[in-house]
């Protein structure tokens, strides 16, 4: 039986609905914003497409893992992408949205996660801590990282 945890992330943003999520989904950004990890490839949101595989390597010299993901779907009209994580160390799945607001727009970020490695106790505490680091990260994305 699958260990699943999951979390959401809602965020202002003070940008349109499709720009918000070109920020969120930049990979050249996730590299500069995100500790210890360089996304490959290295592509704008522009470039991004339906069926793009990519990798996050976490490492600290040759310690670390791969985190391999792929885009299920893209939209920038509306503003949408789900994004299914496919490495043995961290699995799940995301979807994002962006929707108009008053002052923009508003980012919500829902992810599944699976750590087959670690106790099925201790998930949501996982859950919890992914959700917080999610959180600084988009904000920064989102305020144009």
């Amino acid at each position: 039986m699958p260990r699943t945890a999951a979390f959401v992330v809602d965020l202002p943003a003070s940008c349109p609905p499709d720009e918000a999520l070109r920020r969120v989904l930049d990979l050249r950004a996730h590299t500069r914003l995100i500790p210890l990890t360089t996304v490959t490839p290295a592509v704008a949101p522009d470039g991004l497409a339906t069926g793009l595989t990519f990798v996050g390597r976490t490492a600290v010299g040759r310690v670390g893992f791969d985190d391999p993901m792929r885009i299920l779907s893209l939209s920038f009209d509306p503003p949408a992408a789900r994004i299914v994580k496919e490495g043995r160390v961290i699995a799940g799945a995301i979807n994002v949205t962006a929707t108009p607001a008053a002052t923009g727009s508003r980012v919500r970020w829902e992810q599944t996660v699976e750590i087959p490695w670690l106790p099925r106790s201790l998930q949501p505490v996982a859950a919890r801590i992914l959700r917080e680091g999610y959180r600084r990260m988009l904000s920064k994305l989102l305020d144009g990282g």
